[in-house]
């Protein structure tokens, strides 16, 4: 149930919705940006997004990018970022992913995914290295695997 939940929380955060606005800081309610403040003293907020789930900081912390996710009432949702390379995966992770039948994949990006209960890594790969007569990609595929941080797949999901 807790992977479960980890998932839904992670689809929240991966998830942009349509009806996402820019935000200036002054329009973020205080419990929001409090909440912010408390758990990111040293981040420095580049922009705020207004969505139906709540809020939303793109901010830097140490020359990284990061997302913050809030709900209205300034709950924290969770925190995403983006991971270079695979080699920079947790052993465990990086070795379920070695063995999940995906190696041969081209993986476009990576993101670390942190919630209230777990870290997650999120994996977004193809395997576009089939090409049709005008070589046109036509046999490409999509998939996005989820791992927690012990290295366990939680979800495999074909886009």
């Amino acid at each position: 149930m807790k992977h479960i939940l980890a998932v839904v929380i992670a689809s929240f955060i991966l998830v942009q919705s349509v009806s996402a606005q820019s935000t200036v800081t002054e329009d973020v309610p205080n419990n929001v940006y409090k909440a912010f403040s408390k758990s990111f003293p040293e981040g420095d907020v580049k922009k705020w997004e207004k969505h139906k789930e709540g809020y939303v900081a793109h901010f830097k912390k140490d020359g990284r990018k990061y997302h913050a996710y809030y709900s209205h009432e300034g709950k924290w949702k969770g925190t995403e970022t983006h991971v270079r390379r695979t080699r920079h995966l947790p052993t465990a992770v990086q070795a379920a992913w070695e063995n999940s039948g995906y190696v041969q994949w081209y993986v476009h990006n990576i993101r670390k995914i942190e919630t209230p209960d777990q870290q997650l890594y999120v994996l977004h790969l193809n395997n576009g290295t089939l090409l049709d007569a005008n070589k046109y990609d036509a046999f490409k595929e999509d998939k996005v695997l989820t791992f927690t941080q012990e290295g366990q797949l939680v979800k495999t999901e074909k886009i």
